[in-house]
């Protein structure tokens, strides 16, 4: 494990050569975070809506906004760029596992997000706008849990599409597809109880709920306990489904891959 520690320290520490962008991303994310409380003081008042109260839609937007920079489905950008440079095939041939490769590379980049944006903001937006706390301990727990199951299952995802590009040699339409998808279901602007049945039904059975709804309505205590650990289960066997399909499709893409010439 010690060469993709390497990786992903190597990836935190290259980030640093950006530190300008940090003010940027500060920004951006309090004006994400505005836009939204605004929108929600103005539907939901000082009362309820469908049992919800301001205070929640408002760390409900919270979370989400932060959370976005903690996905890793942005890998499939990486490997697009060495299928266009022809690098890939040098990465293929080095004694490691390219898989890892990239998730260490995506983590230390998300590392780098975790603390010099994610935690800023959020200190920002609590202070500007409020925070509520986990509803309970359990909840906290399971807060914790998800965003770990969102991760791995942002990365399954945008591997999924790295590896469809071998196919396509361009990954910009089925990224673009990938975010438009995510963006509807996974309920990061617009929590999943506000759906009309059947797109909830569609939602709820999709694993882009993980990447947003899950973990934010986990932290509020919207699921009971027996829910909440059955939903975490369901993120495990989405997680080892998509790890299965990533694995056919690998072994796939590499014999395309040397059957083209490399």
């Amino acid at each position: 494990m010690t060469p993709y520690i390497m990786f992903m320290t190597k990836s935190f520490t290259s980030q640093l050569a950006y530190r300008s962008d940090v003010w940027l991303r500060l920004l951006g994310n309090y004006f994400a975070i505005l836009i939204q409380v605004e929108i929600w003081r103005s539907v939901i008042g000082k009362g309820e809506s469908f049992g919800v109260t301001i205070d929640q839609m408002i760390t409900y937007s919270i979370i989400n906004t932060l959370l976005v920079a903690l996905l890793l489905h942005g890998v499939s950008g990486k490997v697009d760029g060495s299928l266009k440079s022809g690098s890939i095939a040098v990465e293929l041939i080095k004694p490691l596992s390219y898989p890892l490769y990239l998730l260490s590379d995506a983590l230390g980049q998300t590392l780098y997000k975790f603390v010099f944006t994610v935690i800023p903001s959020l200190l920002i937006a609590w202070l500007l706008f409020g925070m509520l706390p986990p509803a309970s301990t359990v909840s906290l727990i399971g807060f914790v849990a998800a965003l770990l199951i969102a991760m791995l299952i942002s990365f399954l995802l945008g591997y999924l599409v790295s590896l469809l590009a071998f196919w396509f040699m361009s990954h910009f339409a089925l990224s673009w597809t990938l975010g438009g998808l995510i963006t509807i279901f996974s309920g990061s602007f617009l929590p999943i109880w506000f759906y009309a049945p059947g797109w909830e039904f569609a939602a709820r059975m999709l694993p882009f709920q993980y990447l947003g709804y899950v973990p934010a309505a986990i932290y509020l205590g919207n699921m009971s306990q027996v829910m909440l650990w059955q939903t975490l289960l369901i993120g495990l066997a989405w997680i080892i489904a998509l790890l299965t399909i990533v694995q056919w499709l690998w072994s796939r893409a590499v014999r395309r891959l040397i059957v083209q010439g490399g």
